[in-house]
This record gives C-alpha cells, sequence and structure tokens, in this order.
C-alpha cells in the first residue's frame, strides 16, 4: 500500500470545521472578537485555522514542567543557526548565524531595523500603498515618510521614480515583498533595480519578506539579499513564522542583518527598545518545531489558499462595481470599489452595516493616499465562510447599485 501524500495527510486540517467562530471569539481579539456575533470579519491578515500541530506538541512539552523562566538574550544560538539553514536553502541567503536577529515578531523587527537607522529629521521611502506598520515606525523615530507610488492595477514599481525620491536626507529604502496590500510578488528584474540604486546611493535597504512563503506557483518569491549586484547594497531582511505558519500570537521574527557588525548594533537597539524580553523561551520552542517540522502543514495550507482566493476573486469580479486583481502572493484582496461611487471609508461602513461583512477601508491611516478606492479582504479562513462573505457582500452591492441614495442613507453610510 503506498503512503498517503503528504498534502492529503493534512487536508482535514482546513476543512470548513475546523473554523470555530464561537472560539475565535475568545481568542481573536483584533478579528472575530471585534465584532458583534452576526458580522463576518475579513479584517486582521490572521488565519482562522490552529496552526501546524506539531508547534502545539512542542510547545506542551515546553510547559510540561510548569517552569516559567525569564528568557535569556544570549541562548538563541539553536534558533538562529536552524533559521540560517532555512534563509539558506529556501531563500538564498547565504548568512552566518551571528548575522541573524531574533525579535518578538516582524512588526518589532521593523521598529528595530528602523530605529537603528533612523532618527529625527531623516527621510525614509516606503510604498504607496502599503501596510501600516512602516508609517508607524517611520514616524515613531522621527523621520518623516517619501511615498513612492506601486501601480495599483500591475504592481509595477518604477524604479527611475524610486531614485528620482532620493535626497541627502534619505535614511532608509523600504519594501514589501510579496506586498500586503496589493499581493504583488516583485520580479527580480524590478528587485535588482531597487538593490543597485539603493547601493549607487550607499542607502540601506529594509526588505519585509514576511509573505515569502505564501506565494502561489507559477509564481516564484525573490529574496533581494539573494542576489547578485555589481555593487554590494546594504539590505536588512525582515520575515517570520505569523504568516507561513498561522502563528501571529507567537511573536516570532527575524531580521537578517548585512555584517555581524550591523548585527550587533541591531541586537543593542533591540535591547535599548526593551523588545527582546519578551520573546519567551516557549516562543522559541514553538519556533524550532516550526522551522524543523512545519512545511507539509504549510504545503497544505497554501494549496487551501489558492482554492479559496481563485474562488473570491472570480466572485467579487462578478459583482457589478468591484473590480479585484488576481494576487500572486499573500491572502489579502485589494478591490477597486469606486465604480460603485463610495470612498473607501463609505465602502467599509456600508458593507458593515449592510452586508454585516467586515473589511478593511483603504484609507491613508491604512495604507497611505494611494490606497483610496479600494477595501482590503483577509480570506484565510473556509471557503464555507467566503462563500457566504462574497454572498452578503453581492446581495448589498447589487442593493446600492439597484438602489441609488435610498439605499445608500438606509445604512447610514457616507458616500
Amino acid at each position: 500500500m503506498s503512503a498517503v501524500p503528504l498534502s492529503d495527510a493534512y487536508r482535514h486540517l482546513f476543512d470548513d470545521a475546523q473554523v470555530r467562530p464561537g472560539l475565535l471569539r475568545q481568542r481573536s481579539p483584533l478579528r472575530w472578537g471585534a465584532c458583534p456575533p452576526d458580522v463576518i470579519p475579513l479584517t486582521a491578515a490572521e488565519p482562522d485555522f490552529p496552526g501546524p500541530p506539531v508547534v502545539t506538541d512542542a510547545l506542551h512539552a515546553a510547559l510540561a514542567d510548569g517552569y516559567f523562566p525569564y528568557a535569556s538574550l544570549t541562548e538563541c544560538g539553536e534558533l538562529r543557526e536552524v533559521f540560517s539553514d532555512v534563509a539558506e536553502t529556501r531563500y538564498g541567503i547565504g548568512s552566518h548565524p551571528d548575522r541573524v536577529v531574533a525579535a518578538p515578531g516582524t512588526a518589532a523587527a521593523l521598529w528595530g531595523v528602523v530605529h537603528l537607522l533612523c532618527g529625527e529629521g531623516d527621510e525614509c521611502i516606503l510604498l504607496d500603498p502599503v501596510d501600516l506598520l512602516f508609517g508607524q515606525a517611520i514616524d515613531a523615530a522621527g523621520a518623516r515618510r517619501v511615498y513612492c507610488p506601486v501601480d495599483k492595477g500591475t504592481g509595477l514599481l518604477d524604479p527611475g521614480r524610486l531614485a528620482s525620491l532620493i535626497t541627502s536626507r534619505t535614511a532608509l529604502i523600504c519594501m514589501c515583498n510579496p506586498h500586503n496590500p496589493l499581493g504583488t510578488v516583485f520580479t527580480e528584474a524590478a528587485l535588482r533595480a531597487v538593490a543597485e540604486t539603493a547601493a549607487a546611493y550607499r542607502i540601506p535597504v529594509l526588505s519585509d519578506e514576511v509573505w515569502n512563503e505564501i506565494v502561489y506557483p507559477p509564481g516564484a518569491h525573490v529574496s533581494m539579499a539573494s542576489l547578485n549586484t555589481g555593487n554590494s547594497p546594504r539590505i536588512y531582511t525582515v520575515t517570520g513564522l505569523s504568516k507561513t505558519f498561522a502563528l501571529p500570537g507567537l511573536r516570532m521574527g527575524f531580521v537578517i542583518a548585512p555584517t555581524l557588525r550591523e548585527a550587533d548594533a541591531l541586537q543593542l537597539t533591540f535591547r535599548r527598545l526593551g523588545a527582546t524580553y519578551s520573546m519567551t523561551p516557549f516562543t522559541q520552542a514553538g519556533a524550532l518545531a516550526a522551522l524543523r517540522h512545519g512545511w507539509p502543514w504549510r504545503d497544505t495550507f497554501l494549496e487551501h489558499l489558492r482554492e479559496v482566493r481563485d474562488f473570491c476573486v472570480d466572485r467579487l469580479n462578478s459583482i457589478p462595481g468591484i473590480s479585484c486583481n488576481r494576487p500572486d502572493g499573500t491572502y489579502v484582496l485589494f478591490p477597486d470599489v469606486s465604480a460603485t461611487g463610495l470612498s473607501s471609508r463609505a465602502m467599509g461602513e456600508f458593507l458593515l452595516s449592510r452586508a454585516r461583512v467586515a473589511v478593511v477601508a483603504g484609507t491613508p491611516e491604512w495604507f497611505g493616499p494611494a490606497a483610496e478606492g479600494n477595501i482590503r479582504i483577509s480570506y484565510a479562513t473556509s471557503r464555507a465562510v467566503m462563500e457566504e462573505a462574497m454572498h452578503r457582500i453581492a446581495g448589498a452591492v447589487g442593493e446600492l447599485l439597484t438602489g441609488g441614495p435610498a439605499a445608500l442613507q438606509a445604512t447610514g453610510a457616507r458616500r
């Protein structure tokens, strides 16, 4: 008898029954717990599925003796070694473990890199639109945001436009690949152009690659730090476990610094911020289990996500007034709703009020000025949940377009 394929062995972990709204309302305060019971939340980019069973087993084992000690700031050697091997074999980044800096989540990793490299009066180039964490970190460091537009329709980035934004005050270029919220997976040519521009001006690059394992075939993620360029750009690669293994609450992120000296400087920055102290021994145990044994789970998760992505994109594009690109990566969609006549904020209010579906509006505070006209939808849940959500959205938008202002006024939403 032949062995059961690994993907088939894990398929049941993504059945509709695995998504339990009652439990999620207790355990997911940013998503299910933030909404009334009759609302379907498609907001925070966190999966509704339990993470890999091997991680749960490792955490149980780490807790079994009942001891809850402080975490050491120096005893992360095994974790850095394992992640360094993953970075080389899966991402092509030849890094020594001493260049790997562990952090309590990718958000903390972003903050650490920005605070290391930027200060009062500096300028940081970031993409527009892009996730809010970049701007928040730049603001907290006292630097100024400089937006470089990304074409929302094609996902293309103009390297010439990027170069034109560089001034004597530019301290950092921030990339997000795969891109949140557009779902773009940047090509090697685009990444090489950015790397060469950064090297020519001697500007470091923060490359957020936390979505690097959520890329749908035939697409392929290329890590900027894996490229051979004529110059030697200083690239800080940030990634983590939250998206790959459905472990956002584990708070496990990594930075691959350009050199050992810069890794030491970054570690000192984390200590000054106090961030490293929250990386518990139990987090490290779970991270080791995921990095060593969680990949079959991830492969099946990606198969599930691709099926749900294709269903949602086709369904959204069948709704008059809405158009949606098919993302190459991530598990978020960024449909254009401008043809409905509603702003991003108004559409978010309308869908919550009329369809009882919560989405993230494409407003400047979430994704930058260029996000207007779009909403973001997270689809890392069951097919059944997304079928019901799409049914509700289609019905509400259909009523809006046929009923006009009266339908809008009945909901209390504003144009």
